[in-house]
């Protein structure tokens, strides 16, 4: 039903109605159930809306959906701009308010995210409003009654809210950006008959080495890895046959390429390891696993499923491994023991198997081959039409042409024996006296679009168990996004997007919606200008709205001004200024590390519809701020780095050191050593950060570029310069042992912890205070104040900065290793101690 605009106008035809243009606006499987008129009050003025109540198919849910829109009658689906979306959920409340109402149909609506929002029914001949609170009942009742271990499943009105809105034009735009990009995938499963691991070197290379072109992706399914009393008796001794399995298959993969355990998960004696290449581990988003367990009263977990759901790069994979119930009558009940598994597997973002756009459903199925009544078996299985012969009576195939099982999935054609049952050790099927019939019951099938499979096939000279292993090799062209296309799509549809909402709103136009800084470099502030313009008839509010980090912008951005008025056609021009210095650089290198732009705005107008402005850049890397172990990392100067590279090394812990101590560092420590008495009162200060100037960044450039000349700066800076090294990662040099540390009370002790650092602090640390103890023994500086500055600096944490004697421990700390007293406790130790020995100190 709905209750404007439903006439034509006299002498049109082929005039769509507004319920016919709302239709529009939702997907195939929503439907609207009711949709009327209503309004709002906004001051001193009233703003028209159209409420449509939607039921989704796909989500078995409701939801009410407030549009804002331009006349009436509707003409174009383009004047609809989503105003609110209530998810008709447990928090949803319908409350009526008449008393003292202007109007008898006064409404509020609120959920746990929004609310309560007032709302007055607008009356008409074609819309109720008792008809409309009856439906919001039935609604709400309809829910109520759904099974309560059912999630219910919301995620469809992501495409109504403010964002996806954005995001519903990107995907209608898809073809603009999207790339597909052929992956391998190797699919391999084995019943192993509770047999343990091989351990001959090629046990297993024959089975998941043979593929011709070296796969990205390993989806390996093991089945009765061990009997369920073991795995429930005894867990240690499971835990470590799970580890030898896996460590045999990394092992037994293609040999010509590096690959890493992604994830794997096991349930009883079913388990699913995913194994990738490590080069295509950083284009993996997202890794989850879930299981369901059947069997004895379906709970034991001898039977099931265990999967393993990853994004990779814009498409989304699920790998499921099952292991159904047994014996030739059992049919009905691996159909049941599927089905569970389908509507047992959602992972914890909601997603469930269908989901995904590529699937692959391996494992031991246990469907027989049915004997036609009266016949004898076949003769030998030697040859592809006696398979052929055999599949006739498959009964998976034959429950699938029903629609009972694997609805939608599909199998390679199979070219090979039987895989079960087999005289464990030997190529010869099942000689005991129950002599059971040969059957497929280790599959591999696959659904999705895209997919194309290239090798299927069984294993015979893998001979422990009572199954061949089996593999499926698969090309898939997994959809990618072109950043650059991608990009340029974006500011368009952020543009479209704007122009239609504001164009019945309190509206400013801004000049440009992506601040690009261009090359930002340490310590150099740089700014960009941008106009807005009220493009509206009236005066217009604007502010930058507070974020989560309770301030409009990230540390490292200033803008102004912050809020201002713009009357009717006037401009303001905004400058956001781009500040990476010693306060900011922290922030902004945990920023890259995460991200791919510097900040995002919000511009608030006042009555109207918010703007989101990105703030992006190329950032130049430099020393300051990075941490020891990532400047390690590097092969050549940070000014040969591009922000893409650095963030790389900064995220990739697995990648080795090419030197044991950071050049940087070691530039300034031969700097200052051949200085002497030079240095004298170059580190009398614990604020090495209270004033760098521009003049700061000729030293920058020498380390930063390993120059070769002659330091450019005093010894005092050549000081800060290290200081600053040290004070500006993230993490403390002394990380994670620094609360371990504070509580030493001898050098021997304290030397366990510094045991434990990585080598490219621990190598710093000790180079460090083998400088500062020299230069210290040579009376260049003295003890007390190297003591408090270093020791607040490298010991440097939030949580212990609380206790009443934490600058006290800081200083004795450092001391212990800068003083050459010769003693070992700080029993022994005060603050007039005299000189001792380097000797103690080992070497970097």
């Amino acid at each position: 039903m709905e209750s404007v605009g439903d006439h034509v106008p006299n002498g049109l035809t082929g005039v769509k109605s507004n319920l016919e243009i709302v239709r529009e606006r939702f997907k195939e499987d929503e439907i609207i159930l009711y949709l009327f008129e209503a309004y709002q009050i906004k001051g001193p003025e009233d703003a028209n809306r159209l409420l449509a109540l939607v039921s989704s198919e796909s989500g078995g849910t409701f939801a009410i959906i407030s549009f804002s829109f331009v006349r009436t009658p509707l003409t174009s689906v383009n004047e609809l701009i989503v105003n609110k979306v209530f998810a008709i959920d447990e928090s949803f409340q319908l409350q009526q308010d008449c008393k003292g109402s202007i109007t008898a149909y006064q409404f509020d609506l609120s959920t746990a995210e929004d609310g309560p929002i007032k709302y007055y029914f607008y009356p008409s001949e074609s819309a109720s409003y008792e008809e409309f609170v009856a439906k919001i009942i039935s609604c709400k009742s309809s829910m109520a009654r759904s099974d309560p271990e059912t999630v219910l499943n919301f995620r469809w009105l992501n495409d109504y809210r403010q964002i996806g809105e954005v995001k519903q034009e990107l995907k209608k735009r898809e073809s603009e950006y999207i790339v597909y990009k052929d992956i391998i995938i190797y699919c391999a499963t084995w019943n192993v008959n509770n047999k343990p691991c091989c351990d001959s070197p090629d046990g297993l290379r024959s089975w998941l080495g043979c593929s011709e072109r070296a796969p990205d992706i390993y989806a390996i399914g093991l089945q009765e890895l061990d009997t369920p009393a073991k795995a429930m008796l005894n867990s240690t001794q499971v835990q470590a046959s799970v580890a030898q399995w896996n460590e045999k298959m990394v092992q037994s993969v293609h040999p010509d390429v590096e690959y890493e355990i992604l994830q794997y998960h096991r349930l009883v004696g079913i388990m699913l390891t995913v194994i990738v290449r490590k080069q295509l581990r950083q284009h993996i988003l997202r890794c989850r696993f879930k299981s369901v367990a059947r069997g004895v009263l379906n709970t034991l977990g001898n039977k099931g499923g265990v999967a393993i759901s990853l994004q990779l790069n814009e498409g989304h994979i699920c790998f499921v491994n099952s292991h159904l119930a047994a014996h030739m009558g059992y049919v009905e009940e691996r159909n049941q023991d599927y089905n569970a598994i389908v509507d047992g597997l959602r992972f914890d973002d909601g997603r469930t198997i269908s989901d995904h756009d590529h699937i692959f459903w391996l494992g031991d199925l246990n469907y027989r081959i049915q004997e036609p009544p009266g016949q004898q078996r076949p003769g030998p299985l030697t040859d592809a039409q006696t398979y052929e012969l055999l599949l006739q009576y498959d009964q998976l195939r034959q429950e699938m042409r029903k629609g009972k099982c694997f609805e939608g999935y599909t199998e390679g054609e199979i070219k090979f024996r039987p895989t079960y049952k087999y005289d464990p050790g030997t190529d010869n099927y099942d000689s005991s006296e129950k002599q059971r019939a040969p059957a497929y019951c280790d599959r591999v099938l696959w659904k999705g679009t895209r997919i194309e499979q290239l090798a299927y096939n069984s294993i015979m000279d893998i001979r422990q168990s009572d199954h061949k292993p089996v593999y499926a090799v698969f090309r898939v062209k997994i959809k990618t996004r072109d950043e650059v296309k991608y990009k340029r799509v974006q500011e368009e549809v952020l543009k479209a997007v704007d122009k239609r909402e504001n164009d019945n709103q309190p509206q400013i136009s801004v000049e440009k919606t992506v601040i690009d800084f261009g090359r930002v470099r340490f310590n150099e502030p740089c700014m960009q200008d941008f106009n807005v313009y009220n493009s509206c008839p009236l005066p217009v509010d604007f502010s930058f709205k507070e974020k989560d980090i309770h301030d409009i912008c990230e540390k490292w951005l200033q803008v102004d001004p912050r809020k201002d008025s713009l009357m009717i056609d006037s401009a303001r021009s905004i400058r956001i200024k781009m500040v990476a210095d010693v306060h900011t650089i922290r922030g902004l290198l945990k920023k890259i590390r995460t991200s791919d732009n510097f900040d995002i705005l919000i511009l608030h107008v006042e009555n109207g519809r918010d703007i989101f402005i990105t703030v992006t850049g190329d950032y130049q890397p430099s020393c300051f701020g990075l941490s020891m172990e990532t400047m390690c990392r590097t092969d050549r100067p940070l000014s040969e780095y591009s922000q893409e590279q650095i963030k790389h090394l900064m995220n990739d812990d697995s990648q080795e050191y090419c030197v044991t101590m950071p050049r940087e560092f070691f530039l300034l420590i031969d700097y200052l050593h051949k200085q002497g008495s030079k240095l004298e009162g170059g580190f009398h200060t614990f604020e090495p950060r209270k004033s760098v100037n521009a003049h700061f960044n000729v030293v920058r450039d020498w380390l930063d570029t390993w120059s070769d000349e002659e330091f450019p700066g005093t010894p005092q800076s050549a000081a800060q310069a290290l200081l600053l090294l040290l004070d500006l990662p993230e993490q403390a040099l002394l990380e994670p042992f620094v609360e371990d540390l504070l509580a030493c009370n001898s050098k021997s002790k304290a030397m366990d912890y510094i045991a434990l650092l990585s080598p490219p602090k621990r190598n710093v640390f000790m180079h460090l205070c083998m400088f500062l103890r020299e230069g210290i023994e040579c009376q260049y500086y003295e003890l007390h104040q190297v003591a408090v500055t270093f020791g607040r600096i490298l010991l440097r944490s939030s949580e212990c900065k609380a206790w009443p004697d934490y600058k006290v421990r800081c200083s004795q700390f450092m001391r212990l290793f800068i003083e050459s007293d010769g003693a070992d406790s700080l029993a022994n130790r005060n603050e007039g101690a005299g000189a001792g020995s380097k000797a103690d100190l080992p070497a970097a």
